[in-house]
């Protein structure tokens, strides 16, 4: 049999099969990027890490450098796959906010707490019986926030976590693995260890298919645990130091929720949220970091990585 290539074979195969060569490379192709889609780690909601500036606040060119720099620094834990930001303006912006929440996207919020006072005719504030002055707008944050708080651990509906409630739970989540002297002592002596949540959270998970794969899982787990105690005693302390102060407002019945973080003591902070003041300055005095609540599927380990953020907010924006 003459197998040769020769000039007219090739011309000839070129001529009438080059449309089947075409359609096995597409198939080819196709087969391999669906295998990637289907054997390839998707994030689940709560790896997800997204941070959102609301409508009342402008966001310095520094935000959109945001997520690439809380990556690089390694801020999040390991489990946290995917980093975003998002700065909304406008009436679409509000919309688009609205979007967003609808399908549980979104970890914090910055905005501002400003409620609009009533002025008699002399511009000077009324006050009302007890001696404060009456507010005639409520302020974006209570707008927001008010009503939708979220304090306790087994709530499946709400908006936002009562921030007093937030930092009572990491406490007690932290004594879990490091027992009651979890504030003087990092050793593993709580009733819980980093091996049983990190197989409760990622047994299944695509990632640790080996006992390799496995075993470095566990001691990431502890990296995790560890690095959320230091970040918490971080920010404990700022909050003992008045750079951090809860936000809380009371509703008709007398009880206080607590909306959110007031970080305008972070004067740095300008440099990457701010709004302008009367004299049209950047300032910060009254952005709050409202938690936000993704429903109780969002309730497990990694609820507690905005103590992380609000470490690395401490860290980078203390000073201006």
């Amino acid at each position: 049999m003459d197998a040769r290539i020769t000039k007219q074979r090739l011309s000839n195969l070129i001529s009438y099969d080059w449309i089947k060569i075409l359609c096995t490379v597409a198939a080819a192709l196709l087969v391999l990027s669906l295998l990637f889609a289907v054997t390839a780690t998707r994030p689940l909601s709560s790896q997800q890490y997204n941070i959102f500036v609301f409508t009342d606040l402008s966001a310095d060119t520094s935000f959109s450098q945001l997520a690439d720099e809380l990556e690089e620094d390694d801020v999040f834990s390991y489990d946290i796959l995917t980093v975003g930001t998002e700065a909304f303006t406008g009436t679409t912006g509000n919309t688009t906010y609205g979007l967003r929440r609808s399908v549980g996207t979104g970890n914090v919020l910055f905005v501002t707490d400003n409620p609009v006072y009533e002025q008699d005719e002399a511009g000077n504030p009324v006050l009302d019986e007890e001696g404060d002055p009456v507010i005639e707008t409520q302020s974006t944050l209570y707008s927001l926030a008010m009503g939708i708080t979220v304090a306790n651990d087994e709530a499946n509906a709400g908006g936002v976590y009562d921030t007093v409630y937030y930092m009572d739970a990491c406490e007690r989540y932290l004594a879990e693995f490091f027992g009651d002297d979890w504030r003087s002592s990092d050793a593993f002596d709580g009733s819980r260890s980093p091996e049983e949540s990190f197989y409760a959270r990622n047994g299944s998970d695509k990632r640790y298919r080996t006992e390799q794969s496995r075993a470095q899982g566990v001691e990431d787990e502890k990296a995790r645990l560890m690095q959320l105690r230091e970040d918490y005693l971080a920010v404990d302390a700022a909050f003992d130091e008045g750079l951090f102060t809860h936000t809380s407002y009371e509703n008709d019945w007398g009880e206080a929720s607590n909306l959110g973080i007031n970080v305008g003591g972070l004067h740095g902070l300008k440099n990457l949220v701010y709004y302008t003041d009367g004299e049209n300055s950047r300032t910060t005095e009254n952005i709050n970091l409202v938690l936000l609540f993704n429903g109780k599927d969002a309730q497990n380990d990694l609820r507690f990585e905005s103590i992380s953020f609000l470490n690395y907010l401490l860290e980078n924006y203390r000073e201006e």
